[in-house]
């Protein structure tokens, strides 16, 4: 297994393990990294998302707080300050767009 991946671009943290690789869009080690050890949650570097390999799905690192200080400290890292918050009331789910769910009948 790459203890680090040498692409210039598009890097990933693994949140287990710390380990810094490429996006599945570029050679897919973090992709890799995922199936041979299942550590699922890795931070990009370029937009400070959140991606979660297990439910193939982006994860709000500002609402979930296991995440946040993951989150925090990679905005100041990158950004020199800290990132400022969304209230919970702007990101609950009834205020977001309804998804095509296909029913059980």
């Amino acid at each position: 297994m790459r203890t680090r991946c040498q692409h210039p671009s598009e890097n990933w943290l693994c949140l287990s393990c710390k380990v810094v690789l490429c996006s599945r869009f570029v050679n897919k080690h973090m992709l890799e990294h995922y199936q041979q050890t299942t550590h699922s949650i890795a931070l990009s570097f370029s937009d400070l998302s959140v991606w979660c390999f297990a439910c193939d799905s982006y994860l709000d690192a500002q609402l979930i707080q296991q995440l946040r200080p993951f989150h925090e400290t990679a905005y100041i890292l990158k950004f020199g300050q800290a990132p400022p918050f969304r209230s919970v009331e702007s990101s609950r789910v009834e205020d977001k767009p309804a998804m095509d769910v296909p029913s059980s009948s």
